[in-house]
């Protein structure tokens, strides 16, 4: 009798869209969810990762604690140890999940404590917002508030909420559902656009899933054109906006698998069906197999070489086909992954050498994205982008599986990346021609929170950067003049550079070589001494050029015939079919970058 009432009530729901629940299940054809159990396998998992962060809880401040020691977007502080929100939510997300009842109470005190930090003045523009550390409220903060902690906290709550609502004590499961109600009225007051690849993807889940929890009529029909919108907008572009991010591509194939978890409507299903597989599609034709990287150009990366938990999401996405001796680390085990079984062939027999080209911005000025893809190694560079510390525009891999290696072309300023110079690129198979330049309003770390003003800024220290990742020794040797060719060699791979130009007004360079015991480097230093002032309003001339060709240790690599020319305040730099313009007198920062 129960297995025929079950049937048709969810028969019902489909239908009509009302909702039923037996056992805890819920399904009103609009979403869906169910009380959360998990394998033997899973539970391990979790009782690792909290064993882990038992280590940073603090029992009396009921949070998980993180030490601080460099400056940060979003962050007042420079050191010290401060209690942090998104980390809490987390570790009562694993809490529940692992499914022991001596950890309930542990994880019912951290959801209390940490709802607690949200800003819930109605009159306040981040009413709905954590901030990032309790020491560090949004009221009296100063540095920028990161209105993503509204999605971010909102989807751990929405894990709680529907995977363990009739766990929580009943006082604690109303502060829940208001805190997710003040979170998905902040996400729709934002508004945030689909060219913000995760945040967008991630607040349509938010904003979808509560608004039919709790009967929100008005956010629902908000959520679903949100969604449509996404889906329009990306499949128009081909792909999405934070194109080819080894850190966002794994949070929007996350979210949206959250999003087949629980949502059904056949629509808006469809429609995230076909998003995740174009996700896969992005991250299959990236893949270089014997370094086991994902190959550039990247718009956003918080490290050069892929993380192992990586290769956990390939194991497991493939059904143990790609094993590169890595089991899934997942901080959210419910997470499932399944990698298209057409796209198994770039991973597990890939064709090499071959050419991928993207492009990533279609309307002009269009980002086309390059990448190079060999056996043994993998060069990729991006027409037009930042040098801001988060884009990867040039790129090459090599090197095998636990012993990859990289180089990264970057230019500092104080040894930290300065997002207000520009780099655009052509290339052709293992030939890359590149011209970088620079804003008078462009952001000094980030591209946008600390932009530079009216083109001045302090520096110690400018120069541009050859990065060789992971190689210890490499050998080079210097040319006596700036725009002399030369080759570096490390790890089985080798890179001809040339210098075609070099002008910074009256400022002479020179080249030098270092390291740090793990990586090397060879630096264009372009100032380096008592810190002074810089006017870019003021400057003329402000520009680099190089020609770089990458290969095997035993090809011959020549950047011959590359030449650059100023004319009428442009440089003009080419190399056989290669051209790049650009200005040389820095002004306003370009767009698309």
């Amino acid at each position: 009798m129960n297995r025929i009432y079950v049937s048709l009530c969810f028969l019902l729901a489909g239908l009509i869209g009302w909702s039923c629940s037996n056992g805890g299940q819920y399904n009103d054809g609009y979403i869906k969810y169910e009380p959360v159990t998990v394998s033997d396998f899973d539970r391990q998992i979790l009782l690792k990762n909290i064993a882990e962060m038992d280590k940073r809880y603090d029992l009396e401040g009921r949070m998980i604690t993180k030490v601080i020691k460099d400056w940060n977007y979003h962050t007042d502080a420079m050191n010290g140890t401060f209690h942090e929100v998104r980390a809490s939510f987390y570790y009562a997300v694993s809490l529940l999940d692992c499914g022991m009842k001596e950890y309930e109470q542990r994880a019912f005190d951290v959801i209390d404590k940490t709802i607690s930090l949200q800003d819930t003045d109605p009159n306040s523009p981040s009413c709905g917002v954590w901030p990032y550390y309790e020491e560090e409220p949004l009221a009296t903060k100063k540095s920028p508030i990161d209105y993503n902690w509204a999605d971010f906290n909102a989807v751990s709550l929405l894990d709680i909420y529907m995977g363990h609502k009739d766990k929580l004590p009943a006082a604690l499961l109303k502060k829940v559902e208001n805190a997710l109600v003040l979170a998905a009225k902040s996400v729709q007051k934002r508004n945030c656009g689909p060219g913000y690849t995760n945040i967008a993807i991630m607040g349509t889940y938010v904003t979808y899933v509560t608004s039919h929890l709790f009967d929100m009529p008005e956010m629902q029909e908000y959520a679903n054109e949100r969604l449509k919108k996404f889906y329009e907008y990306t499949q128009e572009k081909g792909g999405f906006s934070e194109y080819n991010s080894p850190t966002y591509s794994i949070v929007a194939i996350d979210e949206l698998n959250r999003m087949q978890r629980h949502i059904v409507e056949p629509e808006a299903k469809r429609m995230i069906d076909e998003l995740y597989v174009k996700c896969w599609e992005m991250i299959a034709r990236h893949y270089h197999k014997k370094s086991a990287q994902w190959a550039g150009p990247h718009s956003r990366s918080y490290r050069t070489l892929v993380s192992t938990s990586y290769y956990g999401i390939l194991k497991e996405a493939s059904e143990g086909k790609v094993n590169l001796g890595y089991d899934p680390e997942r901080v959210d085990v419910k997470t499932k992954h399944h990698i298209p079984e057409n796209l198994l062939s770039y991973f597990l027999t890939p064709d090499y050498p071959r050419t991928e080209t993207d492009i990533f911005e279609k309307e002009e000025p269009q980002i086309v994205g390059t990448a190079y893809l060999t056996d043994n190694y993998v060069l990729s560079s991006v027409s037009r982008s930042s040098m801001w510390n988060q884009r990867r525009p040039l790129t090459a891999y090599w090197g095998e599986l636990n012993m990859a290696h990289y180089l990264q072309v970057r230019l500092l300023h104080d040894m930290y990346d300065f997002s207000t110079a520009s780099v655009f690129t052509r290339q052709k198979e293992n030939k890359v021609l590149a011209v970088i330049n620079f804003g008078t309003n462009g952001g000094d770390k980030h591209i946008s929170i600390d932009r530079i003003r009216d083109g001045k800024f302090k520096a110690k220290d400018l120069r541009l950067r050859f990065e060789f990742g992971s190689c210890k020794d490499l050998d080079v040797s210097l040319p006596v003049r700036e725009n002399v060719a030369f080759t570096a060699e490390a790890s089985g791979c080798k890179t001809a550079i040339r210098l075609l130009e070099a002008r910074f007004d009256h400022l002479k360079g020179y080249w030098e070589k270092g390291g740090d015991g793990e990586n090397s480097w060879v630096d264009y230093v372009i100032y380096s001494g008592n810190e002074k002032d810089f006017d870019l309003t003021q400057v003329a001339q402000a520009i680099y050029a190089f020609a770089l060709s990458f290969g095997n240790q035993s090809d011959e690599l020549s950047v011959d015939g590359a030449d650059a020319v100023i004319s009428d305040n442009v440089l003009n730099a080419s190399w056989g079919d290669l051209s790049v313009q650009a200005p040389v007198k820095p002004g306003k920062n370009p767009a698309n970058l």
